[in-house]
Formats: structure tokens, C-alpha cells, sequence
């Protein structure tokens, strides 16, 4: 089994700094350093969560040696583990059924064969299964499923049937679609996801209704969209009046967290004007407790759109349908410092 790999604090204050400039995308960031995506947006969400304990170092540092030595302390008391706890530790990161059977020792002179099947949680069948090879046709089947894909890496069970077809291998789909799950190949596509429901503690009732808003400031509403570059995406809120379908505020973001919502949102209220209604869905970043307080101390009514209601939002699906087609797929952003010499010089602004 490969080892995990570690990384320094130097390296992830790095990566996290560089993932704060907002100059690349998360995966161009994740590419040029060999890492994950999701591992940039947690080291840059716990770089700025932790800024201002920079300040309190000393106090936590030295409570946190304390700390250590009373567990070091407690480290020496422990004694040895009883023999069938200390058997088990080498299979603590094994899951995989084949790679307990390894473990599995016949001629133990005191755990039995049961004991240590019950130990690992393996099942005495799986122990016991012996798996049936692969045929040489399906094999070769597959051998041609992966050349199709290597040429064309886009293409799904649908198109993969039609390959096999002109090469003179009649498949049904869900034999193709179990060939390619089993080998473990994807049609590359771009899957984006902004609305990623969150967890709220108190829930609000939609408000919005587009006709019955009569007056500029009665609503706002926002959304968050993704702006595809050549290698990733950015990631774009705006708040919207919806009577006179203004762009108070927008903010572009190489991640989807929070941080870059309350932005968009205290640049709107910096210019003094509150609506009496704040519309959005139910993505985790305006559900946060700090998103809804922060409304509530301005006493701002929440609306929030319902599940697959797709028209309570569709004045801002609009703009979005403006921004794309006529600035974003004409332009063809390469970077985020591209997009900043077309849009406004400040990453978010009062007008788009």
C-alpha cells in the first residue's frame, strides 16, 4: 500500500496564500502543486479562519505544551494491549476484502480462524470466495473500450456503443456502461455544482414574487454562478435589486465558500440602502448562521426559494444568461488576471 503523503505548514501556507490572490483557479493551484482541490479550498478556508490567532500564538502554544506533556505522561502509563488488540493493529487501514484475507493467519497457535474473521469484519464466505476470471473475449472487449477512450475521452456509454458498433462488436448499453464503471472510466465533462444544500437551524419561507415587487429596494436577491476558464473556474455572486434589476454588488472567488458572500453582501449595505426582503436559495453559503445573523441585524426579512423551484430566482438566472453570452463565451477567459483587465480593476464592484 502507498504511504500518505504530508505536506508542511510552509508548503500549505503557500498554497493557501496563493489560492487567497485569487489569480488562479483552485485546480490550476492544485495541478502546479500536485495536490487536491478540495485540499487547497480547506487550506485556504483554515488560513483565513486562523489569521487572527496569529496574535494569541503565545497563550495557545504554551497551553499547548502543557497539553502534550500530561499526554506524554499518560503515553508511559499505558500499558501493553492484550494480544488480540495488538494482532489487529496491522489490519486498523485495510477494507478491502482481498487485503484481509492476506491477513488472515491458518496456523495461529491461539486465535482461530473465526476469531480473527471476526476480528476484521470479514465475512468467513469472503474468505473462502474464489473469484471467477474475466473471459479473454470480454477482455479484449475492454482492450478496445480503452483505445476508443484514449482517443476520445469525452465520449459515454452512449458514444462508446456506436464505436463498438463500426468496429464490429454489437453491445447493449448497460453492458457498456458495467465494462466502463469497471474499469474505472468517465466521459470528461464540466459538472460545476454552486447549490450545495446546508444544514440551518431555523428554515424561511419564500417571499420573493417577482410582480408583486413595486418599489426599488423592497427586494434583493442573490446567486452564485461559475465562469469556466481554460483550466478551472471562478466563481461569481451578485446581488440583484429586482425592481429596477440593478447589480448592487458583485465578488469572484476561486472557492465556494462563504467569506466571498458576505463580501458582495456588506458592500451592498455600505451604500446605506437595507431592502425590506433578502431572496436566495438554500445553497450553504447563505444558509451559514453568519450570512442569516448578519440580515437579521439589519432587520431584513429571509426568503429563501423552495427545493426544484427554479423560477423563484428568475431574474438572476437572467443576468447570468446575460453575463455568459455576452461577455464570458465571447472572451474566453484564460486566468483570473485576464478577467480583472476586462471587468472593473477591484474584484467585485457595484456595477457589471
Amino acid at each position: 500500500m502507498s504511504k500518505r503523503r504530508t505536506h508542511s505548514p510552509e508548503f500549505k501556507a503557500k498554497v493557501a496564500m496563493e489560492a487567497i490572490s485569487g489569480r488562479k483557479t483552485l485546480q490550476e493551484i492544485a495541478a502546479d502543486h500536485a495536490v487536491h482541490p478540495i485540499q487547497v479550498s480547506q487550506w485556504k478556508k483554515q488560513l483565513l479562519e486562523g489569521a487572527s490567532d496569529l496574535f494569541t500564538r503565545g497563550k495557545k502554544a504554551q497551553a499547548k505544551d502543557e497539553s502534550q506533556a500530561k499526554e506524554a505522561e499518560l503515553f508511559q502509563q499505558i500499558g501493553k494491549l492484550q494480544m488480540e488488540l495488538e494482532w489487529l493493529k496491522k489490519s486498523l487501514n485495510c477494507s478491502v476484502a482481498r487485503e484481509l484475507r492476506k491477513l488472515v493467519d491458518h496456523d495461529h497457535p491461539e486465535l482461530t480462524v473465526s476469531r480473527q474473521c471476526e476480528l476484521l469484519g470479514l465475512p468467513r464466505s469472503s474468505l473462502y470466495f474464489q473469484p471467477v476470471p474475466v473471459r479473454e473475449s470480454t477482455l479484449r472487449i475492454m482492450a478496445r473500450i480503452d483505445a476508443f477512450y484514449l482517443e476520445d475521452p469525452t465520449a459515454g456509454s452512449r458514444r462508446m456503443v456506436q464505436y463498438l458498433a463500426r468496429d464490429g462488436i454489437p453491445m447493449s448499453r448497460d453492458r457498456v456502461r458495467n465494462l466502463m464503471r469497471r474499469m474505472g472510466l468517465r466521459a470528461i465533462y464540466q459538472k460545476p455544482r454552486t447549490t450545495v444544500p446546508g444544514e440551518p437551524s431555523e428554515r424561511f419561507a419564500c417571499l420573493a414574487d417577482v410582480r408583486a415587487v413595486t418599489t426599488p429596494g423592497q427586494v434583493w436577491a442573490t446567486d452564485i454562478t461559475y465562469i469556466p476558464l481554460q483550466k478551472g473556474f471562478l466563481y461569481l455572486v451578485a446581488i440583484v435589486d429586482l425592481f429596477s434589476r440593478h447589480v448592487l454588488s458583485w465578488k469572484l472567488s476561486n472557492s465556494l465558500d462563504m467569506e466571498f458572500c458576505m463580501e458582495a453582501l456588506e458592500m451592498s449595505l455600505a451604500s446605506g440602502r437595507t431592502p425590506q426582503i433578502f431572496h436566495s436559495d438554500q445553497g450553504c453559503q447563505f444558509t451559514s448562521s453568519a450570512f442569516v445573523q448578519r440580515l437579521k441585524a439589519e432587520d431584513i426579512k429571509i426568503s429563501w426559494s423552495g427545493k426544484g423551484r427554479c423560477f423563484d430566482n428568475i431574474l438572476v438566472e437572467r443576468l447570468w444568461r446575460t453575463v455568459k453570452y455576452e461577455e464570458v463565451y465571447l472572451r474566453a477567459y484564460s486566468d483570473g488576471w485576464e478577467r480583472r483587465s476586462v471587468w472593473p480593476a477591484s474584484s467585485g464592484g457595484t456595477a457589471m
